[in-house]
């Protein structure tokens, strides 16, 4: 069979199918071309399709080896010996490189730039917290930041100035803010890609005031079968205020009840020291806020001779307006003095009322004595202890 043949047979059986995955694309550029009359040098046979003259293998003499060009001409000689297959390996493996190439470039490059680009892309990097949580002064905070898109894992930082006793650490807001308001927080996001892609968002953390129930925790005495009363107050968080007992607390004491406004009255009996809690709940229209604190009042005969009836007075808070009565026993005829000590700036002594009035504007504890006279007989005088927050 000579070259002609073996190359129109390959062709043939490619048309037909029964080569699988058949591409017969050689370079046959490296053949003299056919004269006009379609006649070639001896031993080779002109082929006309191509109008190349091709070795007459296996008729006139055995086909000639020649050396590939490069790599991609010859796959090298096999091991019959023949050079079609080498040569032919060579010029396919050129040609279907070449082919497959621009294809799978194409092909592949369209495809996986549009798939693979598309979804290694993903979303883009961005904070998605809406909003941080309420804070309260002097109560612990965390708040955790989250993040999407991108390329995990993040790094957080602020971009502006905490709250005094707030931190960020590792996307989490922590510590224990120590002064209410309203600040500006601004945090930036960043992800571990290369170059990495930022992202930021700014929010309004609200501290709030502290709810406490200020007391007194020791209410003024009250005496048997005697009209008693007393107000509890509160500071800090959004007043009005609600007060109500905590179970099994049911009265502070029998014949007294406590009234929503924190009023305590009735007529107390018997004689003794009656322990109980309440709770107070601000107006916060956000998120009210609920204290407790547990309370006691003496109930005892009505001394013979004056004597002081407040064991304690209650706490306050800087710029907050504070108020509280002293009063005597069994009359409220009597003559005070404030005796020594330091009150809180901002708040003062009445005596004609027997008022501690004003409002604070220094924290701390304050403590004085206060003295009480009937004129006559009896000069009484008791300590206090006065705690601004």
């Amino acid at each position: 069979m000579n070259a002609r043949s073996s190359l129109v047979g390959v062709a043939l059986l490619c048309a037909l199918g029964l080569i699988a995955s058949c591409r017969f694309e050689p370079d046959l550029s490296r053949f003299e071309m056919c004269a006009d009359d379609g006649s070639c040098a001896q031993g080779f046979s002109c082929l006309a399709e191509v109008r190349r003259c091709l070795p007459d293998c296996g008729v006139e003499s055995t086909c000639p080896v020649e050396p590939p060009p490069d790599a991609s001409t010859d796959a090298g000689t096999n091991g019959d010996g023949g050079s079609d297959a080498g040569s032919d390996a060579g010029a396919d493996a050129g040609t279907d490189a070449g082919t497959d190439a621009g294809t799978d470039a194409g092909t592949d490059g369209g495809t996986d730039g549009g798939t693979d680009g598309g979804e290694d892309a993903g979303i883009p990097l961005s904070v998605v917290t809406g909003a941080l949580a309420l804070a309260v002064e002097n109560v612990p905070y965390t708040m955790a930041l989250q993040a999407q898109g991108g390329m995990p894992p993040y790094q957080f930082s602020v971009t502006s100035a905490l709250p005094v006793g707030l931190t960020l650490n590792a996307g989490v807001l922590s510590g224990t803010p120590s002064t209410p308001g309203t600040f500006r927080v601004a945090v930036e996001v960043s992800d571990s890609d290369t170059p990495p892609a930022h992202a930021d968002a700014a929010y309004d953390l609200r501290v709030r005031p502290q709810l406490l129930v200020a007391g007194p925790d020791v209410l003024v005495d009250g005496y048997t079968n005697k009209a008693y009363t007393e107000r509890i107050s509160a500071i800090g968080g959004i007043p009005p205020y609600s007060f109500t007992l905590v179970p099994p607390s049911t009265a502070p004491a029998p014949g007294l009840i406590l009234l929503a406004d924190g009023t305590v009255t009735g007529t107390p009996s018997p004689n003794g020291a009656y322990s109980f809690t309440v709770q107070v709940t601000d107006s916060d229209p956000q998120q009210p806020q609920t204290a407790t604190l547990p309370l006691s009042v003496t109930i005892k005969a009505s001394p013979l001779l004056l004597t002081i009836s407040n064991q304690s007075v209650p706490d306050g808070r800087v710029g907050g307006s504070y108020q509280y009565v002293l009063r005597t026993g069994p009359s409220a005829a009597a003559t005070w003095r404030f005796k020594e000590g330091v009150l809180p700036r901002g708040i003062g002594f009445y005596p004609d009322s027997a008022v501690l009035s004003g409002t604070p504007n220094e924290s701390g504890s304050f403590t004085f004595v206060i003295s009480a006279s009937d004129g006559l007989l009896v000069n009484t005088q008791k300590s206090f202890t006065m705690e601004i927050h």
